[in-house]
């Protein structure tokens, strides 16, 4: 029996060096769901951040850059959501991609305490950001002379 509906929605808009960023989404329909108790994410099958009363990011690499921006709404009928959002600026290839997967623990209204999980999504990212802008900066600038 399925529990809620959970998915994971990864963006990937690293083309735009100005504005470009990586966003990973766990959303959860909780039309059965008496009680969210948490939300996680997992990369490389470790804790990356969970929400339940408060947002606590696990790895702390990630939590001291400057240009993560971790967002969460529970609520215990309708939609709720945990995103984590990486700046093109301060996203590291081989630290930030990798299998991701969402886990959400609550209490089912009709089986009681549930575990769902939504299956591995791979987010990649090829190169270094920074070069790659650079590169793109020096041709534009070429372009222009």
């Amino acid at each position: 029996m399925t529990s809620a509906s959970v998915s994971l929605e990864i963006t990937n808009t690293l083309k735009d060096c100005d504005k470009g960023f990586i966003e990973i989404r766990c959303v959860v329909n909780g039309e059965l769901v008496a009680k969210i108790i948490r939300i996680s994410f997992l990369r490389l099958h470790e804790n990356v951040a969970y929400v339940s009363n408060d947002i606590a990011l696990v790895d702390t690499e990630l939590a001291n850059r400057s240009g993560v921006l971790v967002s969460s709404l529970i609520r215990d009928v309708g939609l709720s959501y945990l995103s984590i959002r990486i700046m093109g600026s301060v996203v590291k290839p081989l630290k930030d991609k990798g299998p991701y997967e969402c886990i959400l623990s609550g209490i089912h209204r009709q089986v009681g305490l549930f575990i769902e999980r939504v299956t591995l999504e791979m987010l990649n990212i090829t190169g270094n950001t920074k070069i790659l802008c650079f590169v793109l900066v020096k041709k534009i600038q070429a372009d222009t002379e």
